[in-house]
């Protein structure tokens, strides 16, 4: 039996090409390892967050005016509420999956060559190959023993103290949640600032909401070794050695191509990663590569974007990505949105100023849109509560070729943090309600 497309991995990426082939009426076969959804579904984005919301939860109650918060913490309910959560969104995928018609096989995924793939015992073949294996944490030698994304999202106790390696978005977020249930939290970070690929001016409220939450973050700092004994040591360079009851190493994620057979193809490669061209086709005219394994940013709705087009140009049609307005969230406190170029001239409209962010006692942040000389839209940082939830309105202005004043003058509800989006766009033609620039 032969199918049109056969896909390895069924993460975002993965799935997704899937269903959209099967609703396109193709015959596909998707490929899975360990579990559908893959590392954004079981173990990272949906759990993680998730975690961040209880964290969420629990610390905006602790830091509501009169309130005296005595509360209790179940974490193996919790965890089974996570996973039963988790395992009604894969079966939810999975039946989705058979609906299209989708031959799911559990089992891993051996190239032969770009129309052959063996899984199990059998080797199936198809007329197009879609890469989409993902990636995994950057393991170092010499820490073991340490906890990871899955491992910390698993725990049955919320520790007392734990050591962050590393001070990028996971670092960030999960440093935050645990330290507001009450963890000692110290992140280290081996560049002079936590979040070092984020424009500053959009980690300066993060740094401050840190701080009050009592966090210790070590910027310019190596970590030589860690030894376990009854807690962990985790000893820098510079001769400091802090003791902990976890430690997560958070510095950066692999892509997964090894142990493929990904060599019989002779794939062109870019550094780690499996090169592409903008239809997301490699060097072999009938294999794909989408999401994490095929380079840029590890976001799972780059490969749910990524999974479009190949569906699309496998499908007969002749799509191409487009990367100008990718959405960047960050589920810090405030959380930060960005978007677009950073170019031209920009607009700063404070979260103090905007009364639904004053009255969740969240105020920190700022928005900003950046504009041309014309006035049309180029991108937008947002650091605000709930700016995940905002960003795509301005995504959304610059795919369509807006105006500053188009969002401007579109009727936005009060009170809602979407306001700071509408005041920002105001600023740019000097017509912001509630806030006065001093320049």
């Amino acid at each position: 039996m032969s199918y049109d497309a056969i896909i390895i991995g069924a993460g975002p990426g993965g799935y997704s090409t899937a269903i959209r082939l099967g609703q396109k009426g193709k015959k596909v076969l998707l490929i899975e390892k360990d579990k559908i959804g893959g590392e954004c579904l079981n173990y990272g984005c949906i759990p993680s967050k998730a975690f961040i919301e209880l964290g969420n939860s629990i610390g905006y109650l602790k830091d509501m005016p009169g309130v005296d918060l005595n509360y209790s913490l179940d974490m193996n309910t919790w965890q089974d509420w996570k996973w039963s959560m988790i395992n009604k969104l894969t079966s939810g995928v999975e039946t989705l999956c058979k609906s299209y018609g989708v031959e799911v096989v559990r089992g891993e995924a051996y190239v032969a060559d770009s129309r052959h793939v063996k899984a199990g015992d059998e080797v199936f073949e198809g007329e197009n190959l879609v890469i989409a294996t993902g990636s995994s944490p950057i393991r170092l030698d010499g820490f073991e023993g340490v906890d990871f994304n899955r491992e910390i999202l698993d725990i049955k106790k919320i520790p007392e103290s734990l050591v962050i390696i590393g001070g990028g978005y996971i670092g960030i977020e999960l440093g935050t949640a645990f330290a507001k249930l009450g963890t000692k939290v110290t992140i280290i970070e081996m560049m002079q600032s936590i979040l070092p690929e984020v424009e500053h001016e959009l980690v300066r409220p993060v740094q401050r909401r840190l701080r009050e939450l009592n966090v210790e973050i070590r910027t310019s700092a190596r970590v030589s070794g860690v030894r376990k004994g009854g807690n962990y040591t985790v000893s820098l360079e510079d001769g400091t050695a802090i003791e902990s009851e976890k430690v997560l190493l958070t510095v950066g994620r692999v892509p997964n191509t090894k142990g493929l057979g990904l060599e019989n193809l002779q794939l062109e490669m870019d550094g780690r990663f499996i090169k592409t061209d903008r239809r997301k086709k490699t060097n072999i005219p009938n294999v794909y590569a989408i999401g994490d394994v095929s380079g840029g940013p590890m976001l799972a709705h780059k490969a749910f974007y990524e999974a479009d087009v190949v569906a699309d140009n496998i499908s007969g049609e002749d799509t191409v990505v487009d990367y100008r307005a990718m959405p960047y969230v960050i589920y810090s406190d405030p959380e930060i949105a960005y978007t677009g170029k950073f170019e031209g001239e920009h607009t700063r409209f404070p979260a103090a100023a905007n009364g639904r962010s004053l009255g969740m006692n969240n105020s920190l942040g700022n928005f900003s849109i950046y504009y041309d000389e014309k006035g049309y839209v180029k991108g937008a940082g947002i650091v605000a509560p709930h700016s995940s939830e905002l960003i795509s309105e301005i995504t959304l202005a610059i795919e369509s070729g807006l105006l500053a004043m188009d969002i401007g003058l579109t009727i936005h509800p009060h009170p809602t943090i979407s306001e700071g989006v509408k005041e920002s766009a105001e600023a740019s033609y000097g017509k912001s309600l509630h806030f006065k620039s001093r320049s």
